[in-house]
């Protein structure tokens, strides 16, 4: 074979060797990544963020698509049912698929069956606060303001049934203590009754709560993960202060419909992790109160796993129901 044409049959093969792995494995269409909340929240900021680096690593077009409703579960289900093929993703987050299947007793779709765990991107305690003058200066003060008052140590939340009730019963249950559950709809509200004295103290968000602990108006009294949080190294655990085992993170990853293809799954999660290894990318995570933990397709199924059997036990302890 004359030498020229040696050279231009393997001019393509060079290219595409030189590619990266990705970039190989992507489709070439436009990426829809499905967002089960509204816009402007700060999950969705994050799968904005994550989606536009992707787009700038892979050279495809990602489209975040909102799909809100039920929770998170109306977008969950449109995820799972999409096409496998590469086109479609979403976010995925601890409500629809760590709390949601036991909490719906016909929820559409199995997270570990209906959906394809790609990675965990990113985790977020939560704090226990009190209003600033409070009595309860610590979660030893807590439970034995619970134990003086069996069921009449009242507490918010966002609603029945999310992670703000749901970290509050599995923090009774473990601590051998009953208080009694006053939904709202949202955490503002909820807020709203804690700082007006109606209720005595609070699972939220660090985005929620650190705003009004600056402002010293409520102060926190434990964080819900396993180490102290960085953003406010100062509040011990509540499994340091004698409630043992007591973990909760809530988390945002990326998942893909059943049967998608390995080497798609696979060059997503390696450009997810190359994304959030980079500085500038965990810098902006941070600043939005994240904590950029990623952990990649097999770590995150053993992860998603032990999450839903996790809160299957606090739902059945609480008898925790939906709103509705």
């Amino acid at each position: 074979m004359p030498i020229r044409r040696r050279i231009l049959l393997a001019a393509p093969l060079a290219a595409a060797l030189a590619r990266p792995a990705a970039a190989q494995a992507w489709p070439t269409r436009p990426t829809r990544m499905i967002v089960p909340f509204p816009a402007g929240q700060g999950a969705d900021l994050l799968i904005r963020m994550l989606s536009e680096r992707l787009q700038q690593k892979l050279g495809q077009p990602f489209v975040v698509d909102n799909r809100a409703g039920a929770g998170g579960t109306v977008g969950t289900e449109q995820i799972a049912s999409a096409t496998p093929d590469g086109t479609t993703f979403g976010m995925g987050a601890s409500g629809p698929l760590g709390i949601a299947p036991s909490l719906f007793p016909n929820l559409p779709y199995d997270p570990l069956k209906d959906l394809t765990p790609v990675a965990l991107v990113a985790t977020v305690p939560q704090l226990f606060i009190v209003r600033a003058d409070s009595p309860i200066r610590s979660i030893a003060d807590l439970i034995a303001a619970a134990k003086a008052k069996p069921g009449e140590v009242f507490y918010a939340s966002s609603g029945n049934g999310t992670t703000q009730h749901l970290n509050v019963e599995m923090f009774a249950a473990l601590a051998g203590v009953r208080v009694a559950h006053v939904p709202y709809r949202g955490s503002a509200p909820a807020l709203a009754d804690l700082l007006g004295g109606r209720v005595a103290f609070m699972s939220d968000t660090l985005a929620a709560a650190g705003p009004q602990i600056r402002d010293g108006k409520v102060r926190a009294i434990g964080v819900t993960s396993a180490q102290r949080s960085p953003f406010f190294p100062d509040v011990p655990t509540i499994a340091e202060q004698g409630v043992a085992n007591y973990e909760s993170v809530g988390w945002i990853s990326v998942v893909g419909p059943r049967a998608l293809l390995p080497e798609i799954a696979n060059a997503a999660a390696r450009a997810i992790g190359e994304v959030v290894a980079e500085e500038a990318f965990a810098a902006r995570l941070r600043s939005q109160s994240f904590t950029p933990d990623f952990r990649p397709t097999d770590r995150f199924r053993a992860f998603l796993a032990e999450e839903i059997a996790k809160w299957r036990e606090v739902v059945r302890v609480s008898g925790a129901k939906v709103d509705g």
